[in-house]
């Protein structure tokens, strides 16, 4: 979730972006769709900590405002078949150690 977010740009891992890739693009937006992921996942929380820490890399503490990227755009995996949770249900939305849903 983190690469075209952080890595490609900040951290110079730029000759592409997994979003380029439409197999890897697809299988990371599969992921993200998948309960208790993407709800979970803050990008604007994981570019400000990254952007921000680390002033060796990035003294200006400038954090980018894109990439804009579809997380929701259909990931075509159901023409494969089957299901990423085989012949059970999602599992249920993370939880802290006291039980408690965890937010975004």
């Amino acid at each position: 979730m983190r690469f075209d977010h952080v890595y490609h740009g900040h951290f110079k891992c730029n000759r592409n972006k997994l979003s380029e890739d439409p197999v890897l693009w697809a299988y990371v937006r599969d992921l993200y769709q998948t309960p208790g992921f993407g709800d979970v996942t803050n990008f604007a929380h994981i570019k400000t900590h990254y952007y921000g820490v680390h002033r060796d890399l990035n003294p200006g503490g400038i954090v980018p405002s894109g990439p804009d990227l579809d997380w929701g755009a259909a990931h075509g995996h159901a023409v494969l078949g089957g299901s990423p949770f085989g012949d059970g249900t999602p599992p249920p939305a993370p939880t802290d150690l006291a039980g408690y849903p965890v937010s975004a």
